[in-house]
């Protein structure tokens, strides 16, 4: 099986609960980004699932160290992926969370996004709302929002991954210029039960650490937060029953296990 080596500690799996994000700035070589910002616009299954994509993208070190810290062991790496190319002037898109938005506290599925080329301000970038995947509501009753204190646009240097929680909202900004903007969105899976297993110093499982109010929560809604995490964490030490199926069951799950994948 390909070796991966988890890189998050208890901390840093704390911070990616707490926010639902975690973004790796600058991580892909600057010659295969540019082979990627050249690829046209739409499903890229035959492309993800070459081995230059493997291992330059899907299994880089830092990438996929992230997935074996949140996912576990021999995780479903993905054979499809979305390229959403921007280049003419648009509004941007509403607030929104995708279709098939999970309700459950587990860690089962993280969305990537793999920016080629900078994104700058102008250039349309995605934009995400740290916290809000604990915030599970029918994607058209957040359309009408605006600006929401605690916004972070995801303006990055070439060869950058964010790596999120699916049911984070989020949006594309609006986009200023007619130049060539692309991201190229693929989903992981859980294949394996949870448990620790992630960088630790010790055997003892930590308490969890609330990480502080994001900036648009309100003091009974932090309270909540708390308690999710708290949730989740506990979850993902293997503290508390399974619920969920494993790979979860979707739609669009397109992917192999690690142990599968073979590099030429």
């Amino acid at each position: 099986m390909f070796n991966v080596e988890p890189t998050l500690n208890d901390d840093q799996v704390m911070q990616f609960i707490h926010n639902g994000y975690i973004t790796l700035e600058n991580v892909i070589d600057s010659d295969y980004n540019r082979e990627c910002e050249s690829v046209g616009g739409g499903g890229m299954g035959d492309f993800v699932q070459t081995d230059e994509f493997r291992r330059n993208v899907l299994l880089h070190p830092e990438v996929a160290g992230v997935v074996r810290s949140l996912l576990g062991a021999n995780f479903i790496v993905p054979t499809n992926a979305h390229h959403h190319l921007f280049e003419a002037p648009h509004r941007g898109q509403t607030w929104h969370s995708d279709g098939l938005t999970e309700y459950g506290y587990g860690i089962t599925h993280l969305q990537c996004y793999y920016y080629p080329k900078e994104v700058r301000i102008e250039d349309g970038p995605t934009m995400i709302l740290p916290g809000s995947h604990f915030r599970l509501v029918d994607r058209e009753a957040i359309a009408h929002y605006g600006d929401i204190l605690g916004q972070l646009s995801l303006t990055v240097p070439a060869g950058t991954v964010a790596m999120t929680r699916y049911g984070i909202w989020h949006k594309a900004g609006p986009k200023l210029n007619a130049d060539r903007r692309g991201m190229i969105k693929f989903s992981y899976f859980r294949n394996t039960m949870p448990k620790r297993d992630w960088v630790s110093e010790s055997d003892e499982i930590p308490s969890y650490q609330h990480k502080g109010r994001h900036p648009y929560v309100t003091e009974v809604e932090s309270y909540r937060d708390r308690h999710r995490g708290q949730l989740t964490w506990n979850w993902l030490c293997g503290l508390t029953e399974v619920e969920e199926t494993l790979p979860p069951v979707k739609m669009f799950n397109h992917g192999i296990p690690l142990s599968e994948i073979r590099l030429q």
